[in-house]
């Protein structure tokens, strides 16, 4: 069974929304199941990938890799 054929504006909005909004709200805007929205996307190479802000990310130093930093030395 196929869904309803996809209009220019339809492709327009996807692309407008692609990288800014997370997949399943693309699909609701659009009227259209996640996996109609994936394969559209793929189809037209458009990545749905969402990127961190800069202000989202920790403004902590992690440590070196492997390091428990929850263990302190008590004295």
């Amino acid at each position: 069974m196929r869904g309803r054929p996809w209009s220019d504006e339809d492709v327009s909005r996807l692309k407008a929304m692609a990288g800014r909004y997370p997949t399943h709200e693309i699909a609701g805007k659009l009227g259209r199941g996640l996996g109609a929205t994936f394969v559209k996307a793929h189809q037209l190479r458009i990545s749905l990938r969402t990127r961190l802000k800069r202000e989202a990310l920790p403004a902590v130093d992690p440590g070196p890799a492997g390091m428990d930093l929850s263990l302190k030395e008590e004295s």
